[in-house]
């Protein structure tokens, strides 16, 4: 018995172009999300790509700007990366690269890399993290934290702490 086979290179490259290319792409993106009509977040990309599929992502492969905002339309963190991918099933944005996240309070993270979780308006990672606020710095592997970073748990801590004394 003799089989043979035979490859169309058109169809092939129609079936790629499926997989690999965006359906959506942008340039001088910015996003507002509510909840109940309320302003939750505030997403500036320069470049956005939008892929559909089974397992649909939005990414931002010149990075992103994300503001949150509380009830009263307040600034309550800023979030830059380099890199970011919005897992659209699961409701986690991945953030890599110069990760940095600052607060209402001026408590400010360093990353390289760092995962908001949008069902639980949680965030971790577990690299290396440094953690400014005034003169402390704090640095450690891994960490937790609400979205907003007012609360927190550092893993393998380490570094400088400088405290005040009341007198």
């Amino acid at each position: 018995m003799l089989f043979s086979c035979q490859t169309d290179p058109q169809q092939m490259e129609v079936l790629s172009k499926e997989v690999f290319e965006p359906t959506v792409e942008s340039s001088g993106v910015e996003w507002l999300y509510t909840k109940n009509g309320d302003l939750s977040f505030k997403i500036e990309s320069p470049h956005m790509l939008r892929f559909d599929g089974k397992d649909p992502y939005i990414e931002f492969p010149e990075g992103l700007n994300l503001y949150t905002y509380n009830v009263a339309g307040e600034q309550e963190a800023f979030l830059r990366a380099d890199y970011a991918i919005n897992h659209l099933n699961e409701q986690v944005m991945e953030a890599k690269g110069d990760v940095l996240l600052r607060n209402a309070e001026g408590k400010q993270l360093e990353t390289e890399y760092l995962v908001l979780d949008e069902k639980t308006e949680r965030i971790h990672t577990d690299a290396f993290v440094k953690i400014t606020k005034g003169t402390q710095v704090i640095m450690g592997e891994g960490l937790e934290a609400d979205l907003n970073f007012t609360e927190y748990t550092l893993k393998k801590t380490r570094g400088i702490i400088n405290l005040e004394h009341a007198q």
